[in-house]
């Protein structure tokens, strides 16, 4: 057993350089005990899985379907992840070769950095950003280069400040549409633009959709691969957690150009060989079964959502009008506080838990992110604390 000083030096060399930046901003356990919290901030859906994912988890189970499936995912969930994106996405891609099904969206970022991302690459992304991708591309040696995007414009891509920052060891663009934290959908005009951005400059596009079916207002969501010659220089990470309520089943997929999909298949191998394969046979079902129940999900979300906004219009917080997604990103500065330190009193004097935003940056220091995924109720009792706190922030000296 290593100890003492030795056991220290070892761990400062394993947590030094990439590692110990990558960890910056991870959230940390507090000792504030939470019984009686109201949680704001949840990124976990609060609707049940459906039944019928349910059921054929339990099937999978009752015939002893819990071995190692091939690499790439089994046959099955491939074709019909290609049949969805062809049917939704407008998306053709080849089941044996274009898709690689993974162990949740965050192990497919972490795959595509790590086959895509040399040590100094730099890849950019349209901030304020979810952090887990800044993680990513440090630990591939990589740096993430935040583009700003603005409250008043609903934190639309800028297309001319993406071209201002790509330099000769710029690799891809992220785009995440619907967007966490923001809750904002890029219009198809921005898309196109970016698109001809990574065709000019030959970058990739790395295009997160988890959220894909979370869009309101009669917004759309545009899927960039299935722009005239974007499929073969766009990867799309996609997966189950979010539209069909499977956080816990860590169930996930990539679709790209089949010499990346070969390239990324050794990595995802390395990490965890091959998806959960119960998982996989859920995910075959929540894909093949019904898909009316959404609409009512998506219903009460939005109307959380105008829960949300006429309760932050009446404290005089602004914030970009939420067009997809479940978030809703507030600016807090009229308080006099940033963001950590409104989440702080909050969490203290309130007892309402809400996340600071998110990105590194002095840019978003003023902001927290609110969720839709908090039942009506709760919600309503915890957005009449945030307006408690809103009130005697401004009336107190900070």
């Amino acid at each position: 057993m290593v100890s003492g000083p030795v056991r220290s030096t070892l761990v400062e060399r394993i947590i030094s350089g990439r590692a110990r930046e990558a960890g910056e901003g991870f959230p940390r356990q507090t000792s504030v005990p939470t019984s009686g919290m109201i949680t704001l901030s949840s990124g976990t859906p609060d609707f049940p899985t459906p039944p019928h994912v349910i059921d054929a988890a339990r099937r999978a189970l009752d015939r002893n379907q819990t071995t190692y499936t091939p690499w790439a995912g089994l046959p099955e969930l491939r074709q019909a992840i290609a049949q969805k994106l062809a049917r939704e996405n407008r998306i053709t891609v080849d089941p044996e070769s274009e898709i690689l099904v993974t162990t949740g969206t965050q192990e497919a970022l972490q795959v595509v950095c790590q086959t895509l991302l040399d040590p100094d690459d730099e890849i950019l992304i349209h901030a304020p950003y979810y952090d887990e991708y800044r993680r990513d591309a440090l630990i591939a040696g990589a740096r993430l280069v935040p583009v700003p995007t603005r409250e008043s414009e609903n934190f639309a891509i800028d297309p001319e400040g993406l071209a201002a920052l790509v330099t000769p060891r710029t690799k891809a663009i992220i785009v995440v549409s619907p967007s966490n934290p923001t809750g904002a959908v890029q219009p198809r005009s921005v898309l196109e633009r970016v698109a001809a951005l990574a065709a000019e400059r030959d970058l990739v596009i790395v295009a997160d959709e988890l959220y894909e079916r979370f869009v309101y207002d009669g917004q759309e969501h545009h899927s960039i691969a299935s722009f005239p010659g974007l499929f073969e220089r766009t990867i799309t990470i996609n997966g189950f957690s979010k539209c069909y309520s499977m956080t816990g089943f860590r169930i996930g997929y990539i679709a790209a150009p089949a010499e990346l999909v070969r390239a990324m298949l050794p990595i995802k191998h390395s990490m965890t060989i091959c998806a959960p394969s119960v998982s996989q046979w859920a995910a075959l079902a929540a894909l093949t079964g019904p898909q009316e129940w959404f609409a009512g999900v998506l219903a009460e979300y939005d109307r959380r959502r105008r829960m949300w906004t006429d309760a932050l219009d009446a404290m005089g917080l602004t914030y970009g009008y939420p067009q997809g997604a479940y978030y809703v990103y507030v600016n807090v500065g009229s308080t006099g506080l940033t963001g950590a330190a409104f989440a702080r009193r909050l969490r203290e004097d309130h007892r309402v838990i809400i996340g600071s935003g998110g990105s590194i940056g002095s840019e978003w220091e003023r902001y927290v992110r609110g969720s839709l995924a908090v039942p009506s109720e709760t919600l309503r009792e915890g957005l009449a604390r945030v307006a408690d706190a809103v009130a005697r922030s401004r009336k107190a000296p900070v």
